[in-house]
Parts: structure tokens; sequence; C-alpha cells
């Protein structure tokens, strides 16, 4: 009697056992991740209309068109785009770049619009067609944009 029920245990412990351990096995199957990046570099001209009229962040609507860029992206599914734009500011002096990501319709989507050189955006869920539009409010007429995109 005793025999049957530590055969029975045992039985029972490697049952959960294999159990567990296909459970376990079936999460690591997942597919792996893979990231498409790209780095441009912007050249648009000051145009501190908008920081003289209080409208700074708003949508990048410089009145000098050279001041802004519009760069598209088609992205190859969903996923996380991170994006990355500085200029160099040799003066200290705070200067002034924006940073927009619009979908294909032209809506903005995330915008980043502190007062320095350095903006980041982070957008996650995003997918087919978008534009990363950079303006230069007061900074250097060249900026750096890199973007990392990371999906299924």
């Amino acid at each position: 009697m005793r025999r049957r029920a530590v055969v029975t245990a045992t039985t029972v412990i490697a049952g959960c056992s294999v159990i567990a351990a296909t459970a376990a096995g079936a999460t690591t199957h997942k597919k792996p991740l893979k990231v498409k990046k790209g780095r441009y570099t912007v050249t648009a001209v000051p145009d501190p209309t908008m920081e003289a009229t209080g409208l700074a962040g708003m949508e990048c609507k410089n009145i000098n068109p050279a001041a802004a860029d519009n760069h598209p992206l088609t992205l190859p599914g969903t996923g996380l785009l991170k994006i990355v734009l500085d200029s160099p500011d040799p003066t200290g002096n705070k200067m002034d770049w924006d940073l927009h990501l619009l979908d294909a319709k032209g809506n903005i989507m995330s915008s980043s619009n502190g007062g320095t050189a350095h903006e980041e955006i982070d957008q996650p869920n995003v997918r087919g067609k978008v534009t990363i539009r950079a303006c230069n409010l007061l900074g250097e007429p060249t900026a750096t944009v890199n973007w990392v995109f990371t999906y299924r």
C-alpha cells in the first residue's frame, strides 16, 4: 500500500514537471524582435518667429518654410519608434529645435518641443507611413536625427 502511494506521488510530480516544462518552453518561442535604424542630417535655417509670437511647439508652422524639414518613413510592421534630434550648441545659449511625428494624414502623433537643441520622441504601437518633422526655431542650421524602430 505504501509502495503504491509512493509510485502515485512520483507519477504526479513527474507529470507536473512535464506540464511546467512544456508551458515554460511555449513562452520562449515568441518571434524575435527586429530592429530597423536610420540616421540623417537636417539643414534648416532658424526662424525665430514662433518663439517671438509665443507659438513655439505648435506644429512647426514657421513663416519661413526653409526652417522645417519633413522626412518620410515607411515602417514594416507595428512597433516602437524612438527618434532623437541633436544640434550643436557651441555658444551654450539654449539653441532651440522642435520635433514632431506625423501620421500618413499629416496629423501630429507625438511631439518634443523643449527649449533646447535636443529633442526625443518615443512612440509605441506605430505602423505604416509616418513623417519625422524637425523645425529650427533658434538653433544652428544643422541637426542630426537618429531613429530606431523595434518590431516583431
